[in-house]
């Protein structure tokens, strides 16, 4: 039994330490997801809307991720299968079309946003991989 956990442990190990070294171009983008999250968290929290707060982002990789709070609900009060719907049309559809984002199309970032309840509770998360959009500005 100590043997199979032992090569068990080697074999979830091992993809850690084979990739732990970044690229030139992945640590770049580390370092420019970081800038852009330390701006962000140095205005945050901030009220985005009567409903949500944005309390902080983090990076990771080639991902952005927003924390959010609905000030209003927590999150027994939210049916998540009517507020992913709402978050996709009013958050996640749009992002394609803000210029803003442009640079983040072109490098393959990943833009999670997560929801919590006003009681800290975890409500949903959604993604958008925004090299996905250059599909969709092509046509």
């Amino acid at each position: 039994m100590k043997l199979v956990k032992c090569i068990l442990g080697t074999f979830l190990l091992s993809p850690l330490v084979c990739n732990a070294a970044q690229t030139d171009f992945e640590r770049a983008l580390s370092i420019e997801l970081t800038k852009a999250a330390l701006e962000i968290n140095a205005q945050s929290p901030q009220l985005l809307d009567e409903e949500t707060r944005l309390d902080s982002a983090a990076t990771f990789k080639n991902y952005v991720i927003y924390n959010n709070t609905m000030v209003n609900y927590t999150a027994e009060q939210l049916d998540v299968k009517m507020f992913d719907p709402l978050i996709e049309e009013a958050v996640i559809g749009p992002l394609c079309e803000n210029k803003g984002l442009a640079s983040f199309v072109e490098l393959g970032v990943v833009m999670v946003y997560r929801y919590h309840g006003k009681n800290g509770q975890f409500i949903t998360e959604l993604a958008k991989d925004m090299s996905s959009c250059k599909n969709t500005t092509a046509e």
